[in-house]
């Protein structure tokens, strides 16, 4: 076979290589067993508002809140710029230093002062940071498990 003729069929058996590469499923290093404890251990006790958030540029902004989670119960909503946290402006903060704002109440009892701007409001929010429950924490499990340990999702438990 020629070179030239070598060429197209070497690029397409890379290409076809590169895409089925691509498409397999990630893995995680530790075993099913490793990883359901150390979630469990790492989730235990820990506190959460149950809001996802997203950088504005600057800002922060909610782009969705967790059925059943304390900020649902607060009254956040989907939209909800972030004013200020605990006395901590947030109008130029990023979603790291609203984390970091959330990782200190929660070692101080996990409430939280927030004002948001909705619709051009402004809007106070009194909110308390709590546990997550062994069903949260079992769904985490889960997710991971699927994701990275496929076929072993509640298999070992």
């Amino acid at each position: 076979m020629h070179l030239r003729q070598a060429r197209p069929l070497f690029l397409a058996l890379l290409l076809t290589s590169v895409a089925v590469f691509a498409q397999e499923p990630k893995k995680c290093s530790a075993s099913a067993r490793e990883c359901q404890k150390q979630i469990r251990d790492m989730m235990t006790g820990r506190r959460y508002l149950g809001l996802q958030v997203v950088d504005l540029k600057p800002g922060v902004v909610v782009k969705s809140v967790v059925a059943d989670s304390p900020a649902e119960r607060s009254g956040f909503g989907e939209g909800d710029r972030i004013i200020g946290v605990n006395g901590h402006a947030m109008t130029m903060a990023t979603v790291r230093e609203f984390k970091q704002i959330l990782a200190q109440a929660s070692n101080t009892g996990g409430r939280l002062f927030v004002i948001v701007q909705r619709r051009g409001a402004l809007r106070k929010i009194d909110v308390r940071l709590e546990p997550y429950t062994n069903q949260q924490i079992e769904k985490i499990i889960a997710a991971h498990l699927t994701q990275y340990h496929s076929g072993t999702a509640g298999a070992e438990k």
